[in-house]
């Protein structure tokens, strides 16, 4: 619905102090809810698994108000308040929230709960499309899915603003499941940088005509930080702007996803990270002093017909029972890291490998190695 407009509640005085503390609530990034283009006409390719699409559309900004818990709003009088405020009156009788000489006071009982707030507006919108392969898998509402493309998307818009000399506010990015069937399988997703100013302001055109120089200037920007971080910093992709997302930018990641789009390079994450989330998986599984069970770092043991192997983690138990431990990618799920572990997990069903999400260890730790403990039973 579209009310005539929006006004301050007539019984109430207006807010000015200080030590007033109104709930808060925050607007989300613009959605785009316009289909992606189905006639591969309309696109510009970069490469095989990069195209390039520019469009005036709507975009749809909302808002769910405290706690996400929507607004209660009288149907009756118009009246409306944040549902998770425990002053709110709306469902109850209440004044009305205008002047009315005859009965300033509304029965109620006519309330509906849950309602969002939004608007939506017109701006040039650059819709990147990103295809993937497996073993790399990019399913809608991972963890590991959004980290990448939101530190890309953010990587997107500073190359893009730095190479047009634009103020960092002046555009933005967001990123959805492609609505094909390549999306619903986690093979396609997409990222569209559009212009903050309703009715657009031309910029994102400009990056479209930049095409590939942008994306490269992307990696650099995730693959040098001055601050050599681990994951984000200041002076590589945080910003006030992305305040709400500093806990899902990951360059390392982000790096890894952007570089196979680019070069079509398997994306493998830095090896001194993953050999610091092998060693402190391991150091947490010894914490456990599991009885008649010994955990070893880096160590080589022969497998016929593969030579000399190294283990990331090797388990003994005083049974004889042996297994490895490794690492996989958070975006190649089930896939080692290493080549040569790659081949003992497929071909080698003497010695069982458990792998592990390099993600889920440095997120949740005690959670997975709770989990290897229980496979090695």
């Amino acid at each position: 619905m579209r009310p005539p407009g929006f006004a301050h509640p007539v019984d109430r005085e207006e807010g000015t102090s200080p030590d007033d503390q109104p709930a808060k609530s925050y607007a989300t990034r613009a959605q785009l809810t316009a289909p992606s283009p189905a006639d591969a006409s309309q696109w510009r390719d970069i490469n095989e698994r990069l195209r390039l699409h520019y469009m005036r559309n709507h975009l749809l900004v909302t808002n769910r108000g405290p706690r996400q818990e929507g607004y209660t709003y009288c149907t009756r009088c118009g009246r409306i308040e944040p549902t998770a405020v425990p002053t709110a009156t709306v469902a109850t009788a209440h004044r009305k929230p205008y002047p009315d000489e005859r009965d300033p006071n509304c029965p109620g009982g006519a309330a509906t709960k849950g309602i969002v707030l939004g608007t939506d507006f017109i701006t040039d919108v650059l819709l990147i499309s990103i295809r993937v392969i497996p073993p790399l898998r990019l399913s809608a509402g991972f963890l590991a899915t959004d980290v990448a493309l939101r530190t890309i998307s953010e990587a997107i818009t500073k190359a893009a603003c730095a190479a047009l000399g634009l103020d960092a506010q002046e555009l933005q990015a967001e990123y959805r499941p492609a609505l094909t069937q390549a999306g619903r399988e986690g093979m396609e997703a997409e990222i569209y940088i559009y212009d903050t100013l309703p009715g657009g302001a031309g910029f994102v055109r400009r990056v479209a005509e930049l095409g590939l120089d942008v994306f490269e200037e992307a990696l650099r920007i995730l693959e040098c930080c001055p601050e050599n971080c681990d994951r984000s910093c200041y002076r590589c992709l945080r910003s006030y702007k992305n305040k709400f997302e500093h806990d899902l930018l990951d360059r390392h990641l982000g790096a890894s996803l952007l570089r196979f789009i680019l070069y079509g390079t398997y994306p493998a994450l830095d090896p001194r990270r993953l050999a610091a989330s092998t060693k402190l998986l391991c150091e947490d599984l010894c914490r456990q002093n599991l009885e008649g069970i010994r955990f070893e770092l880096e160590h080589s043991l022969a497998l016929p017909g593969f030579g000399t192997v190294t283990a990331p983690i090797y388990v003994k138990r005083d049974g004889g029972a042996e297994f490895i431990i490794g690492l996989h990618g958070p975006l190649t799920p089930d896939d080692p890291s290493d080549d040569t572990l790659r081949e003992v997990k497929e071909f080698c069903p003497s010695i069982p490998v458990i792998l592990c999400d390099e993600m889920a260890v440095r997120r949740n730790l005690p959670a997975t190695t709770k989990r290897v403990i229980s496979q090695i039973g």
